[in-house]
Formats: structure tokens, C-alpha cells, sequence
């Protein structure tokens, strides 16, 4: 299948599932469903970081449209997990690694260096998402459960989905 029409593919089913499931998902106020993140997590290790932000700004914009809430907090979010996500994932493999690997996952990466890098992607796009929804220190312990809370939540989405879903058994 083309490339590009696959991304157009994740695309579309990423955000009919995040829009018609998760955002309408009440599991209190400590916990904010949000898997889409691996949308980002799924491109390739030598994809260009400038399209992948084209593709994340996309994708929150349309979230943000789409979805009710604050306007272009999905976007700066997403479009921040983007541009970081390069970085994130130098950091995790080991020099030379990244040259052969084609798509992170728990295959090529391993998990405990998997599960990091998730971590790390899915800190970067909460710590803007939840701090720019809040405004605000007033309620800084709050804020910051929210944040803890949320960020377990969707890493545990991100790599049971990614198991089940997108990874090929050996």
C-alpha cells in the first residue's frame, strides 16, 4: 500500500476513534483519555520532523474543530510532540540503531526502551496539553494529579494498543 495513503488511513481512523470514543469518555476529572498520540509514534524513525508537525497540526486541527473544547490546544500539543519526537527517540536508541529501524515498537526497540520513549512522547504532549487547559498554578496539586493521572492512563493505552494492533508477532 502507498504511504501516504496509509498515513491518510491512521489519519482518519485516529480521529473518528479519539472523536466518536475517547472524548466523550467520562472517567472523572483525573483522566483524560487521549491514544492518539500514537498516531505520531507510528510514522517512520527517518520521517522528516517538518512533516511530521504538518501532520500533527492537521490532525489537532481537526481535533480542535471537530471535538469541543479549547481551541488549538490539541494543536499546540500535538504539533510540540511532533517536532519532539525526533529528539525523543535519539535519545532513546543507541548510536547507529536508528539507521535500521523502520517503525519503533516493542521489536526493535525492546520494551523497557519502548515504553520510555512512549513516556517521554506522550510527557511532552500532556505537560503542554493539561498546563494550557488549566491556565493556571492556582490549583497547582490538581493539576498536576491530572497530569499524572492522564499520563499513566494513555501510556498504558498506547502500548497495550500498540501490542495488540500494530505489532507483528516473530
Amino acid at each position: 500500500m502507498n504511504d501516504n495513503l496509509k498515513y491518510i488511513l491512521r489519519f482518519l481512523v485516529f480521529l473518528a476513534v479519539q472523536l466518536l470514543l475517547f472524548q466523550n469518555l467520562n472517567l472523572g476529572t483525573y483522566l483524560a483519555p487521549m491514544p492518539y498520540i500514537l498516531f505520531l509514534i507510528l510514522f517512520p524513525c527517518t520521517y522528516p520532523t517538518a512533516l511530521l508537525m504538518l501532520w500533527a497540526f492537521a490532525f489537532g486541527l481537526a481535533l480542535d474543530i471537530l471535538g469541543a473544547g479549547i481551541m488549538g490546544l490539541h494543536t499546540a500539543s500535538f504539533v510540540l510532540a511532533g517536532a519532539l519526537r525526533s529528539t525523543i527517540l535519539k535519545t532513546v536508541t543507541v548510536k547507529g540503531d536508528l539507521d535500521n529501524l523502520m517503525v519503533p515498537g516493542f521489536n526493535q526497540l525492546g520494551f523497557g526502551r519502548f515504553s520510555f520513549f512512549v513516556l517521554l512522547c506522550v510527557m511532552a504532549h500532556h505537560l503542554i496539553f493539561i498546563t494550557l487547559e488549566s491556565l493556571s498554578f492556582f490549583l497547582f496539586w490538581q493539576t498536576f494529579a491530572r497530569f499524572a493521572c492522564s499520563l499513566l492512563l494513555n501510556v498504558f493505552l498506547i502500548l497495550l494498543f500498540k501490542k495488540t494492533f500494530f505489532e507483528r508477532q516473530r
